[in-house]
């Protein structure tokens, strides 16, 4: 097996058009056999895979060449009419998605409308009880006495404080 020709892992990957981790578990997978070689790097092992064993596990299919296919003017003619009529319906479904965005635009302004009218409401609410509010603080000071009226108790002295001065 000495004719053997072995490719490293990228090579192998870029041969036989498959990911080099797809190489590196065929390498695996074949560690102990004769179709792998290992070779000791500064940066650890390298190892190179047999072609061989790549066209034994990747056998490259070949594709027939096909025959030269003629068209008809009919079958042609009958081809450029089906692209026109798929280019009309891209048109159509282009303007109804037009439709559907604007729609949905002005379903959004519509729904922003509504919050805002909401929360103006709201907002006339919560004016309307502070208002209350403001006429109940009102009252309750026109019931409180006046603040003269707390200065002259205030200098009066009780008995207690006028016999003895403190």
């Amino acid at each position: 097996m000495t004719n053997q020709e072995f490719l490293t892992i990228k090579e192998a990957a870029q041969q036989y058009s498959r990911s080099e981790q797809t190489i590196r578990r065929l390498v695996k997978q074949h560690i102990l056999t004769s179709h792998i070689r290992s070779e000791d790097t500064p940066k650890g092992k390298a190892y190179q895979i047999s072609q061989v064993l790549l066209q034994q596990e990747y056998e490259v299919l070949s594709v027939p060449s096909l025959p030269t296919l003629v068209v008809s003017d009919s079958l042609q003619l009958e081809n450029q009419q089906l692209r026109e009529s798929v280019a009309e319906r891209d048109r159509t479904i282009q303007q109804l998605q037009n439709r559907l965005f604007e729609q949905g635009d002005v379903i959004n302004a519509m729904a922003n409308q509504l919050t805002s009218q909401m929360t103006n409401q709201k907002m006339s609410h919560i004016e309307e009880l502070l208002l209350q509010q403001n006429a109940q603080l009102g009252d309750l000071q026109k019931r409180l006495p006046s603040p003269e009226a707390e200065e002259s108790t205030a200098n009066k002295r009780s008995l207690w404080h006028r016999l003895f001065g403190r």
